[in-house]
């Protein structure tokens, strides 16, 4: 999200976005995918990421690692529409 991704176009992972870096939006399209169990990264930041930059947000997952079936499958399927 801080870099400069040209055309591309952005899935985001439990963004960090205030923690770290200096972007406080993202470009139109990005996809933001995020547990509201996460006990590393609140919840409620990437709520107010995609609110102010008008981005979608998918809650998905029942912890920060997102590494189950369901995050899986929701991680391929936002990459294979933003591809």
């Amino acid at each position: 999200m801080n870099i400069n991704s040209g055309d591309a176009k952005l899935v985001l992972l439990c963004p960090a976005w205030k923690k770290y870096g200096t972007a406080r939006t993202v470009k139109p399209g990005t996809v933001i995918l995020h547990s509201r169990a996460d006990d590393v990264v609140l919840f409620a930041d990437s709520e107010e990421l995609a609110r102010t930059s008008g981005a979608t947000l998918v809650e998905v997952g029942d912890d920060h690692r997102l590494a189950d079936p369901e995050p899986l499958a929701a991680m391929l399927k936002a990459c294979e529409i933003a591809g």
